[in-house]
């Protein structure tokens, strides 16, 4: 079965470069669209700092959390062109990219869904964040992997 939607989930490990030049590859031979999706995780703030209002259903939260992701997300903008430029080297392959903000694997597994994706290139584990956070956790492939209809591609 040829998969013509690939979605690489992107964090900058060693792990996620290695699942895109693996995507890149099996696009060659499909001529698949790819899909990079980061997904910059919500800066949680304590509540006093947080100035967080309630608008018509809607949370509205504070400028400095805006602005703190709109400045990890410039930086992101770059380091993925980056990535597709120096990955993607191969003729006739076409590469999105997406930066999302939220949970990790609640976001892919979304991003998915919504762009009727039927092939996910992922790493088994990315970066740990803070004392190995996300290992006690659980890992965002293993939450994928329990949530996704599509094929599903762990790179070590």
């Amino acid at each position: 079965m040829p998969f013509k939607r690939i979605l690489v989930p992107f964090d900058t490990s060693k792990l996620s470069i290695k699942a895109l030049e693996k995507a890149v590859e099996l696009s060659m031979m499909n001529q698949s669209q790819i899909f990079i999706l980061h997904v910059i995780t919500e800066i949680p703030l304590p509540i006093h700092y947080s100035k967080i209002e309630s608008k018509n259903n809607e949370v509205i939260i504070t400028p400095l959390v805006n602005r703190l992701h709109e400045e990890i997300k410039n930086e992101m903008i770059v380091i993925l062109e980056d990535v597709k430029d120096t990955v993607c080297l191969k003729p006739n392959v076409s590469i999105t990219t997406e930066i999302k903000i939220g949970e990790p694997a609640e976001t892919i597994v979304n991003f998915t869904k919504q762009n009727n994706i039927d092939l996910i290139v992922m790493g088994s584990i990315g970066h740990k964040g803070i004392t190995g956070m996300f290992k006690r956790l659980g890992s965002v492939a293993r939450k994928v992997a329990e949530e996704v209809d599509c094929a599903l591609l762990i790179v070590r």
